[in-house]
């Protein structure tokens, strides 16, 4: 295993225990597409790091009066119900941030199996976490099914039990015909989960 994909597959490491996939296929873009970046995703698996950026991300929209996509977060997070012992059904920003708050002093394993971390962020907030953290551009396009295509992506993908999105439920890496995703490496989105289909192509534009 080659040290790049080393780095890669601890950037996603995180979402084997929260549902995080929108920010960690971001990292695992930005580190594949933008080597000019990579020194910023140091430590992009230790979980308190995550959260720190998590909230960094959050606490831009609030600056910038975005209430449209804290809303659309929000929603999309309550839409997830209970999983496991977590019930995301009274889902709040501000609580969530206060639990992020909270963490600091707490060991990267104890904040590891605290569940309550994870967060769902719509396409729309995929792309603009991308632009305002990252200072990069996307284009999104909505696909229906199957693998979605070949090209280089963050893919947004459906199992048939969630409603919105057209069923979105998680995001993986694609790039050179690999799928990234909970810190492991496919060969395609079937061999990741034959649930699958592919739902939303978040296509990285080149600087």
């Amino acid at each position: 295993m080659s040290m790049s994909l080393t780095a890669m597959n601890k950037m996603g490491s995180t979402n084997t225990h929260w549902g995080v996939c929108g920010f960690t296929s971001s990292f695992y873009s930005m580190y594949e597409l933008n080597p000019g970046k990579r020194a910023l995703l140091i430590g992009a698996g230790i979980a308190s790091r995550v959260l720190a950026e998590i909230k960094t991300y959050l606490m831009t929209l609030k600056a910038n009066g975005n209430t449209t996509l804290l809303q659309e977060i929000e929603a999309f997070t309550k839409s997830f119900g209970v999983v496991g012992s977590c019930n995301f059904g009274n889902f709040r920003i501000d609580n969530y941030i206060a639990s992020i708050n909270n963490a600091v002093g707490r060991s990267d394993a104890d904040i590891k199996a605290d569940g309550n971390f994870s967060i769902a962020m719509p396409p729309a907030a995929v792309a603009d976490y991308l632009k305002e953290i990252w200072e990069t551009s996307s284009e999104t396009q909505v696909v229906k099914g199957g693998d979605g295509g070949t090209e280089e992506a963050i893919i947004g993908v459906a199992n048939g039990q969630m409603q919105m999105y057209d069923g979105l439920c998680h995001y993986m890496y694609r790039s050179g015909g690999k799928i990234y995703s909970w810190g492991q490496v496919f060969g395609s989105v079937a061999e990741a989960d034959p649930s699958y289909r592919v739902c939303r192509v978040i296509k990285i534009k080149k600087q």
